[in-house]
């Protein structure tokens, strides 16, 4: 029996339409996948600009080694960047050099740097991770979480940062340490019962030199200070083609790593005392001209060996930068993370690791963002009545003292006669 022509129609349409709705999906997910290397390019270059003023902000008049992880505190920053809502957003985009790109590219370019690095060096080691950690019992904003675990890979935990801070440190500290190849065994010291949220990133890399040092050529050299003093520092030596730049102000060097898709760029100022003014010069439009200009070139290079550590609390350099509102109890909007609580930053602190040797570079760096409400109970006073004490009984309309008295013992049931 043939079937009708009607029938047939009602029988294949559906498939059809199902066919087209793959084939636009698909088509989609092409567009955005080709996209997403351009996209990534842009949030790299607000990533690195964001890094330079950071850097500056916090090196300023300081005389101490300061090494910060752009990509780990702007990835973070991201993150909160999901929840935050009204003048705090526009705010927060404007400090981090958003600009007009939307949530779903800065998400996206994020997710796509995450699987990007890992594969770009099989010798090297890039590592990225993100982590939530929720009070107990505080409801969280499902879509907030979705974000931070498709595009962040970021785990969720709840821990109890009233009941238990210094239980719920230690988890975190655990994380941070084994994330960062024990590199940095703490980024939290307590919690307070203010405390609602606490998102961490750890970002950690080791790569070896594609033309490592020799040992044997590593000899105590002075290395000047600003104060006009000097240090015999291990220099390393070599002499080889690189990609080097110089011009009136500086010598720059690109020391490649493995493969080369990875590299470190040194930046030398010509005067002992210039470091500041470099830094000065330092931004995105400068270093984007400056990377362009590299050229090969036979050079000796002489560069110390260094392992350092920095530590920082970042809310007054990130308000000197122009986020004020994330950091107020009374004016911050994240109501896209938690809609019924008035949820604010209280803390942002950052940790690195950094050694150059002969061999390469290792690298770590932790950050955690801790939010707060605003109207939590303040932890508990504590009062024991174990002595003697006056207590009053008044009508709080009136104020009229009904009774008072003084108890000297209460195991006695009668007073004086």
């Amino acid at each position: 029996m043939e079937v009708p022509p009607y029938i047939r129609n009602l029988i294949v349409a559906p498939f059809a339409l199902l066919s087209i709705a793959i084939l636009c999906a698909l088509v989609k997910d092409a567009s955005a996948n080709a996209s997403a290397p351009a996209v990534t390019k842009r949030v790299s270059s607000a990533t690195g600009d964001f890094g330079f003023r950071l850097l500056k902000t916090l090196a300023k008049d300081s005389k101490q080694n300061t090494i910060i992880s752009p990509l780990g505190v702007a990835m973070a920053f991201a993150m909160a960047y999901n929840g935050a809502a009204g003048a705090t957003k526009k705010e927060m985009a404007k400090t981090l050099g958003l600009g007009s790109l939307s949530d779903d590219d800065i998400n996206r370019a994020n997710r796509y740097l995450i699987d990007t690095l890992a594969k770009a060096d099989p010798a090297a080691q890039p590592e990225i991770a993100n982590a939530l950690w929720v009070q107990k019992g505080f409801p969280i904003n499902p879509d907030f979480r979705t974000v931070c675990k498709s595009f962040y890979d970021a785990s969720a935990a709840s821990l109890d940062f009233v009941g238990d801070p210094k239980g719920a440190a230690a988890e975190i500290n655990s994380w941070v340490d084994q994330n960062t190849h024990h590199r940095i065994p703490t980024i939290v010291e307590g919690t307070d019962p203010a405390t609602r949220l606490i998102l961490t990133d750890a970002v950690y890399f080791k790569g070896v030199w594609s033309s490592p040092f020799r040992p044997s050529k590593t000899r105590p050299r002075p290395f000047h200070l600003v104060s006009g003093d000097s240090r015999d520092s291990a220099m390393m030596d070599q002499s080889r083609e690189f990609l080097y730049l110089e011009n009136k102000d500086f010598q720059a060097i690109r020391l490649p790593y493995s493969n080369e898709r990875y590299a470190m760029s040194v930046f030398l100022p010509r005067k002992t005392m210039g470091l500041p003014d470099f830094l000065r010069s330092l931004d995105k439009k400068h270093w984007t001209q400056w990377m362009g200009r590299f050229a090969s070139s036979y050079v000796q290079i002489m560069l110390p060996k260094f392992e350092t550590t920095y530590s920082q609390q970042l809310n007054g350099a990130l308000k000197e930068m122009g986020m004020k509102l994330a950091f107020d109890g009374s004016k911050a909007d994240f109501s896209r993370i938690a809609p019924g609580d008035a949820l604010y930053i209280s803390d942002v602190e950052h940790k690195t690791w950094v050694r150059v040797d002969e061999e390469g570079t290792e690298a770590a760096a932790a950050t955690s963002m801790r939010w707060a409400v605003s109207n939590a109970p303040v932890s508990p006073l504590t009062m024991i009545v174990d002595h003697p004490f006056f207590f009053a009984i008044t009508d709080q309309e009136s104020g009229a003292l009904l009774f008072a008295g003084v108890v000297m013992d209460p195991t006695l049931t009668s007073g004086a006669r």
